[in-house]
């Protein structure tokens, strides 16, 4: 005994003497045998100070310094005792404290019990009018495990895995000015351009590239005059444009990108250094 539960410390050792039919002048030299720790501190504490002179002064002292207070009702928390967790717990409490409480009648403890159980498995319980505390608890318990089953379960929420990503960055709230437009234009890198070089293709589309090679699709533009009163005089058809030549310059000239036929060489006009582009697929040589 360490100094836990001395009434049911107490209750063991008397039926141990019963059991074996040990006189009552050995009982106390014999629980000496059977004590520990702070117990067996305060025991001999008190036999050398002449304070235990029997059995009985030995059980009443234990029940002072253990137990609760005395003047704890035992009677008024048996009264006031709720089941908050299962039934199997609910039963433990309600023992602990009957076993403290004398002079209730069984028919007492019945209703002591039945009244402090859930609500739910309380009238289920009173429905049956029960004679013994014992069909009280095991009928308890099986009202308690069929509710269980009968509840709907709950489905277990999705939860996204984190990424494991270590360079993440908080999201930043966009702003509200709109988003200006970038025109389609389309950018090749040196590799896509010795690419298509070496395939022989036009850089804007997957034509095979030849001299004075023209994209298959054209592009228009469309010019709005600003001043709707003044007219123009549209040129006839059938007149003829000798005065007015046209020029068409291939994308190559115009981006700067050499075509892949094309024949450069360098020249001089009076005393200047140029540079002369044959064949770059336009009508007329850019210098």
């Amino acid at each position: 005994f360490e100094g836990a539960d001395p009434l049911d410390w107490l209750f063991q050792a008397e039926q141990f003497f019963l059991l074996y039919q040990i006189a009552m002048e050995h009982h106390l030299h014999i629980a000496s045998f059977y004590m520990k720790g702070m117990a067996f501190s305060w025991f001999k504490w008190m036999y050398h100070n002449h304070q235990l002179t029997d059995w009985r002064s030995f059980a009443r002292a234990l029940e002072l310094r253990f137990c609760p207070s005395s003047y704890t009702n035992h009677q008024q928390e048996l009264y006031k005792l709720r089941q908050f967790g299962t039934v199997s717990e609910y039963q433990a409490q309600f023992e602990r404290l009957s076993n403290r409480v004398f002079g209730l009648s069984p028919e007492n403890l019945l209703n002591c019990f039945i009244s402090g159980l859930r609500s739910d498995l309380r009238h289920e319980l009173l429905i049956l009018h029960l004679a013994t505390i014992s069909e009280a608890i095991g009928l308890a318990k099986l009202f308690e495990a069929k509710f269980r089953d009968s509840k709907p379960k709950t489905p277990k929420p999705y939860l996204t895995t984190p990424s494991t990503n270590s360079h993440s960055h908080t999201s930043l709230p966009s702003s509200t000015s709109p988003t200006p437009v970038v025109p389609p234009i389309k950018h090749l890198t040196s590799a896509q351009m010795q690419e298509r070089r070496a395939l022989g293709l036009c850089y804007n589309y997957d034509d095979k590239y030849i001299p004075g090679h023209k994209c298959s699709t054209s592009r228009f533009l469309l010019l709005i005059d600003d001043n709707p009163d003044l007219t123009t005089n549209t040129p006839s058809p059938t007149e003829p444009n000798s005065l007015f030549p046209l020029f068409h310059l291939s994308f190559q000239a115009l981006t700067g990108h050499p075509s892949p036929q094309s024949f450069q060489f360098r020249g001089s006009i009076h005393n200047l250094n140029v540079r002369v582009l044959i064949d770059t697929g336009s009508s007329h040589n850019i210098l």
